[in-house]
């Protein structure tokens, strides 16, 4: 499934054909000679799985293999020649895109996926023998902007703020390197300084005018 998306600005309503296409997908891995494709269809987009099949080695006898597969993927088994083999399925749960949108060129610019590991689409086990006609699947789009895909983004969409932390104690240690070496600077320009003008007296006195003066004095 090729997935193309157009956005707009709420204050601007929702219509079509006011929205802008969101800009930085690839080309989809379907545009081929293999499928139809519309000439109204965008060509560039996301590609989304609705189902994977995965296939298990079943280390099991004839008498055990049904329940093995079952209980351990939740997946069919099938009698090969030489080997027992589990089938298991994941379907399609969920999408959830974020973009980010240029106010300079006033376009909205693909970010990335919402879900840990900067995943675009969730997953989950299905049922053998359950049909899915996927309507319960859920469509979110977040924009950059929204604090909480912000919080995301820095956590690798877990919210988990030990990541968060672990970069600011590098950022403050980094701080402290820098300071500890601008005081070491700082400590052996004035010792060179006292060695200068080591044995020579400061003294103050008027000028002139009045104005107060500073010198050495041998």
């Amino acid at each position: 499934m090729c997935m193309g998306i157009h956005w707009g600005l709420i204050e601007r309503g929702k219509h079509y054909n006011i929205m802008k296409g969101v800009q930085g997908f690839s080309q989809c891995s379907a545009v081929n000679d293999k499928f139809i494709w519309n000439e109204d269809d965008s060509v560039y987009g996301i590609d989304v799985p609705a189902w994977k099949q995965t296939i298990h080695e079943a280390e099991c006898n004839d008498k055990e293999c049904e329940r093995f597969c079952k209980e351990k993927y939740r997946g069919a088994f099938v009698k090969g020649v030489n080997k027992h083999v589990c089938y298991s399925y994941d379907i399609l749960d969920s999408i959830c895109i974020v973009i980010k949108y240029d106010k300079l060129r006033d376009e909205y610019i693909f970010h990335g996926g919402c879900f840990p590991g900067n995943k675009i689409y969730k997953m989950v086990p299905a049922n053998p023998g359950e049909e899915n006609a996927f309507n319960g699947v859920e469509i979110e789009i977040r924009d950059l902007s929204d604090p909480i895909a912000q919080a995301g983004d820095w956590t690798d969409y877990e919210y988990n703020l030990g990541h968060f932390w672990r970069y600011v104690s590098a950022l403050l240690k980094l701080i402290a390197l820098g300071a500890i070496i601008l005081l070491g600077y700082v400590a052996y320009d004035v010792y060179h300084i006292k060695k200068k003008y080591k044995g020579v007296d400061f003294i103050q006195g008027e000028d002139n005018g009045g104005g107060q003066t500073y010198g050495f004095e041998p």
